[in-house]
């Protein structure tokens, strides 16, 4: 049988795929398919792992923080508690135990029993309290007998034997008037009063400015 091959020339005689470049090409699809399987592989295993370990950080640092805002509470209250202890220590400083007082007053009044210096004794007692200037106490006071010298006496006693005279701001002076009883034996006095201003029990302290003003 005859065969016409109508082509061109140079087309007549193609040219087919060597076996073995084929084989080659199919070989290194297969091999670049797999790769690209095993990096995809690796790098999601590996990207699970990170995202894995990056919740374990963050669960840890929610924890720390929430530690971290129960100790600043916990510093909050120390701090508020040691101000209020100051505050409780600095109004227990500032009080004065008058019934101290008093028993010192009523010390020097008695003299250990002694009257040959003085015999005294008070008719009232008032107390007018400013936080600024001091407390001021008055006593309206007598001193029995005749003899100016025992009121002298007694002012001289109450500045230098009294415990109390270390926190006095001032003291009246020793002033007397002559008063006469009938109904006292004896009936002779000297009538004075008595006024002791203490010295404020807390300074005055400045007003503290805000900053920036």
């Amino acid at each position: 049988m005859i065969h016409i091959n109508l082509l061109p020339a140079e087309l007549r005689h193609g040219r087919r795929v060597s076996p073995k470049l084929l084989a080659v090409g199919i070989g290194g699809a297969i091999a670049v398919s797999s790769a690209m399987g095993w990096f995809g592989m690796v790098y999601f295993g590996q990207l699970a792992e990170v995202e894995r370990l990056h919740a374990e950080a963050t669960a840890q640092l929610v924890e720390k923080e929430k530690k971290v805002t129960y100790f600043e509470q916990l510093e909050s209250n120390r701090q508020d508690y040691g101000s209020r202890v100051q505050t409780i220590q600095e109004i227990g400083k500032s009080r004065r135990l008058w019934s101290k007082f008093c028993d010192e007053l009523i010390d020097i009044v008695n003299n250990n029993g002694e009257t040959e210096r003085h015999l005294a004794w008070f008719e009232s007692m008032s107390v007018k309290v400013d936080p600024k200037k001091g407390t001021t106490v008055t006593l309206p006071g007598l001193v029995q007998g005749t003899e100016m010298e025992r009121v002298a006496n007694f002012h001289e006693d109450l500045e230098k034997s009294a415990p109390f005279a270390k926190d006095l701001a001032s003291k009246s002076n020793p002033d007397a008037t002559r008063d006469v009883d009938k109904s006292r034996i004896p009936p002779e006095a000297f009538r004075f009063p008595l006024v002791l201003t203490f010295k404020p029990t807390t300074p005055e302290q400045a007003p503290v400015r805000a900053k920036g003003k």
